[in-house]
């Protein structure tokens, strides 16, 4: 389970910062920009992950 974990997170986070958006342009209201706002760092987040995830596998040590 431990070598599951990193990309388990980064895939949730991605399923629901992608999840926000296309429903906060759906609304695209006074919710729909609050669900914008959630969904930047949620998807930063996942990138930042699978880009950790893609450079160790590059380099193992």
């Amino acid at each position: 389970m431990k070598h599951l974990t990193p990309p388990l997170l980064a895939l949730l986070a991605l399923l629901a910062g992608c999840g926000m958006a296309v429903s906060g342009v759906y609304l695209l209201a006074g919710t729909g920009w609050a669900l914008l706002a959630g969904a930047c760092p949620l998807l930063l987040f996942a990138l930042i992950i699978l880009r950790g995830l893609k450079r160790a596998q590059q380099n193992p040590q």
